[in-house]
């Protein structure tokens, strides 16, 4: 394992192994990031023209976005993928305040800890505004998360939700399917969360579920009750996609 040290050599070994051949994404994934290693990471990894960076799988801890979220690193990126690590809402803070992430589409976060109040920080992201595709599925975030990221005022470029496996229940999916802000959004996946069967009839009687060109869940109403606008949606539970 890398140790902070003046000798950086394995940061250019894993610019190696991990660089794309169009030079456009960096996967860096599945590598344990220390606290040494990721000032490391924030003072010396800067490559030029990289548009995806991959940190699955890291044990990224909230500290380390903390020295990690403004570096030159993020300068750039349109994809940042960080799904399978240990961030908490204070790490989502720190994103949020970042200023490198502006031209940022696509983040990538499932199977983290994000919380409530880490959904809520990230729905109040002014350097976000360009995200398209946002992905908290499995993060706990609850009605609260939910109903902040429906109210988002930063959020409005967003085409793409994954919530999958959230404990959302109908306030959380009510303000979402009744979102004024969320005016974008094509797609939503909210698998494997708790919804009760009464739901489902103010659910799809909403304009904003109708206009969407998918929706998942892991029930369904009756046929009478599904839009007629060629729309199916799913009777068994999809399977969550990473992404």
């Amino acid at each position: 394992m890398p140790k902070h040290s003046d000798d950086l050599n394995w940061i250019r070994r894993w610019i190696k192994k991990g660089l794309s051949k169009d030079k456009k994404t960096l996967d860096i994934s599945n590598r344990r990031i220390t606290m040494p290693v990721a000032l490391d990471l924030a003072e010396n990894l800067a490559v030029p023209g990289i548009e995806n960076l991959h940190l699955n799988n890291c044990w990224l801890k909230d500290a380390h976005m903390e020295e990690m979220a403004d570096a030159d690193m993020f300068e750039g990126l349109k994809e940042l993928w960080m799904h399978d690590n240990r961030l908490h809402s204070e790490a989502m803070e720190y994103m949020a305040d970042s200023s490198r992430l502006g031209k940022l589409k696509k983040l990538v976060l499932w199977s983290n800890k994000v919380g409530p109040e880490g959904a809520e920080s990230l729905a109040g992201a002014d350097g976000l505004e360009n995200l398209e595709s946002l992905d908290l599925s499995f993060n706990c975030i609850g009605d609260a998360g939910a109903v902040a990221l429906a109210e988002s005022e930063a959020l409005d470029n967003l085409k793409v939700l994954h919530l999958d496996a959230n404990g959302i229940g109908a306030e959380g999916l009510l303000a979402l399917a009744e979102s004024k802000r969320l005016r974008n959004l094509k797609e939503l996946y909210v698998t494997y969360n708790r919804f009760e069967p009464d739901v489902y009839d103010r659910l799809f009687a909403s304009r904003k579920i109708k206009n969407l060109r998918v929706f998942k869940s892991d029930a369904a109403p009756p046929e009478d009750k599904e839009p007629r606008n060629g729309t199916r949606y799913p009777r068994r539970p999809s399977r969550p996609p990473p992404a």
